[in-house]
C-alpha cells in the first residue's frame, strides 16, 4: 500500500502523470458538461409534455366545473381522482381548500406551491411549478388553474403529477452515464500517458546525449526523427550547439597547445644561451652579444603575447576601435613607403596602385596592422625579384584593398584554415626560416577587419602565388 501511495504521489510530479491527469480533467469537465446539458434539456422536454397532458385533463375537469352547480362540485371532484394518477385538489378564494384528493399539494415544494397558487389567482391563468428537482423521489409537477364564475375567479384546481416514473428513468441513465464517463476518463488517462510516454522518448535521449556532453563526451549526436517536425527542429538546434561547443573545446585546446608550444621554443633557446653563457667567464663584448640575442628572443616573445592579448580581447568583444574618418590612400601609400627598403634587400618590387579619396570609417592603428601585416606576409613568401602588388580601389559604397605576391600559393585545402591561430600552410614555402611568424597576424587581421564591418579573403592556387582582399564600407 504504501509502495503504490509513493508512486501515487510521484506520479503528480511528472510530466506523463501531469499530461494523464490532464486528460482526465478535461474528459470530467466534458463529461460534467454534458449531463448538465442534457439534464437541462431533458427536464424541459419533460416538463413539457407532461405540462400540456395534465393541463388538458386540469381543463377538462374545471370546465365540468364551471357548466355545473357548486353543489355537484364534489361529485365531478370524486369521479377524476378515481381515474387520476396523482393527487387532486381544490382550493377557494379564500385559501381554504375544499377538497385533497390524498394529500394537501400546498403543504410541498415549501413556498412554490402558494405562491403559484396566488399567481393563478390574481392572473386568472394556469401555472406551472415543480415541487423539487425531477431527480428527487418527492418531486411532483404541479398545475394551477382557476375556476371562473359570473367572471371571476371563484377557486382553483390543482394537478400535481409524481415524476417518480422519469426519475428512474434519469438514475439509470445517469447511472450508465457516469459508468461509462468513469471508463472514458481512465482509457483516456491511460492513452495520455502512453502518448506522454512516446512524446517523452525523444527527450529521454535529448536527456543521455546532454549528460554525456557535459561529462565530456563532445562527439555525441542526436538522431533527428523524421516524424516530428518541432522535435526534430530542437535536435538540429542541439546538435548545432554541440558542434559548435565541440569546435570551440577544440579550438581552446588547440589555441593552448600552440600558444605553449610557441613560447616553450624560445624559451628553451633562451635558457640554453644563458647557461651557455655561465659557463665559462667571457668578455663584455661577448656578453653583450648573448644579451642582443637574448633581447632578440624576448622581443619575439613580447610579441606573441601581445597577438594573443588582442586576440583575446577580441574574443571577448572588447577590441578597442577608434572611430574617425581615416584617409585610407594616404595611409596605404605611408605603410608601402615603409616596406620599400626592406623589399629592395631582396629585390622584390612593390607596385602600388592606389585610388585618391578614399576614406574609411575606423580606427587608423589597427587598420595600418592589417596592411602591415598583409604586406610582412607577402614579403615572407615573394621569391627574390618577384613583385608584390598593392592596389586600392573604391566601388559603390565599398573599398576593396588587393595585396598580391608572386609566390608558390596556397593548397586549396589550406584556404579555409588560413585565418585560424596559429595556422602555417607551409614553412618550407617561406624564403627566410627566420621569419616564420607564429601564425596568428592572419587572425588578427581577420578580426580587426570584421570589427570594422568588412571582410577579407583570399584567393590562391598553388604556382600562382595568393591575393588578399580586404572589403571596407566607405565613410
Amino acid at each position: 500500500m504504501k509502495r503504490f501511495l509513493r508512486w501515487w504521489s510521484g506520479l503528480f510530479r511528472t510530466f506523463r502523470g501531469r499530461l494523464a491527469l490532464t486528460y482526465i480533467a478535461v474528459e470530467l469537465s466534458i463529461l460534467l458538461l454534458s449531463g448538465v446539458l442534457v439534464y437541462w434539456l431533458l427536464t424541459a422536454q419533460i416538463y413539457r409534455e407532461i405540462d400540456e397532458r395534465i393541463a388538458l385533463q386540469c381543463a377538462t375537469l374545471v370546465a365540468e366545473m364551471e357548466r355545473s352547480s357548486e353543489r355537484f362540485w364534489p361529485f365531478h371532484l370524486e369521479q377524476f381522482a378515481k381515474h387520476f394518477p396523482g393527487t387532486l385538489q381544490l382550493v377557494n378564494s379564500l385559501g381554504e381548500v375544499l377538497y385533497a384528493s390524498d394529500r394537501q399539494i400546498i403543504r410541498h415544494g415549501g413556498e412554490k406551491v402558494p405562491k403559484a397558487l396566488a399567481r393563478a389567482m390574481r392572473e386568472e391563468n394556469p401555472t406551472f411549478v415543480s415541487t423539487d428537482s425531477l431527480l428527487k423521489k418527492a418531486n411532483m409537477r404541479v398545475v394551477s388553474m382557476p375556476v371562473h364564475r359570473n367572471g371571476q375567479v371563484v377557486a382553483v384546481v390543482m394537478l400535481g403529477r409524481s415524476t417518480e416514473d422519469v426519475r428512474e428513468v434519469m438514475q439509470k441513465l445517469y447511472m450508465l452515464g457516469g459508468v461509462l464517463g468513469l471508463i472514458s476518463m481512465l482509457i483516456s488517462g491511460w492513452v495520455g500517458y502512453i502518448i506522454a510516454g512516446r512524446a517523452y522518448s525523444p527527450l529521454r535521449q535529448i536527456i543521455r546525449t546532454a549528460k554525456a556532453v557535459a561529462a565530456g563526451d563532445l562527439s555525441r549526436r542526436l538522431k533527428p526523427r523524421g516524424d516530428d517536425p518541432e522535435m526534430q527542429s530542437l535536435e538540429l538546434a542541439l546538435n548545432k550547439m554541440f558542434s559548435e561547443l565541440e569546435a570551440s573545446f577544440a579550438a581552446q585546446k588547440r589555441f593552448t597547445a600552440d600558444a605553449s608550444h610557441e613560447l616553450r621554443i624560445p624559451l628553451t633557446i633562451l635558457k640554453g644561451e644563458v647557461e651557455v653563457a655561465l659557463r665559462h667567464p667571457r668578455s663584455s663584448e661577448e656578453y653583450q652579444a648573448h644579451l642582443r640575442q637574448h633581447l632578440e628572443m624576448i622581443s619575439r616573445m613580447q610579441r606573441i603575447v601581445d597577438d594573443l592579448l588582442t586576440l583575446a580581447r577580441a574574443d571577448a568583444g572588447q577590441l578597442e576601435l577608434v572611430q574617425e574618418e581615416v584617409d585610407l590612400t594616404l595611409l596605404l601609400q605611408e605603410v608601402g613607403q615603409h616596406h620599400l627598403i626592406l623589399f629592395a634587400k631582396d629585390q622584390i618590387s612593390l607596385e602600388m596602385d592606389i585610388e585618391e579619396g578614399l576614406t574609411v570609417s575606423g580606427d587608423p592603428r589597427q587598420l595600418e596592422r592589417v596592411i602591415y601585416n598583409l604586406l610582412n606576409n607577402a614579403y615572407k613568401h615573394a621569391p627574390q625579384r618577384s613583385s608584390v602588388y598593392l592596389h586600392a580601389r573604391s566601388e559603390g559604397g565599398s573599398v576593396h584593398i588587393h595585396v598580391r605576391d608572386e609566390g608558390e600559393g596556397i593548397a586549396p585545402e589550406h584556404i579555409e584554415k588560413l585565418f585560424v591561430r596559429f595556422f602555417r600552410a607551409d614553412d618550407s614555402r617561406v624564403r627566410q626560416q627566420a621569419n616564420s611568424g607564429a601564425g596568428l597576424g592572419l587572425a588578427i587581421c581577420k578580426h580587426i577587419v570584421h570589427a570594422h564591418g568588412g571582410s577579407i579573403r583570399v584567393e590562391s592556387s598553388p604556382g600562382m602565388g595568393a591575393e588578399f582582399i580586404i572589403t571596407l564600407p566607405r565613410a
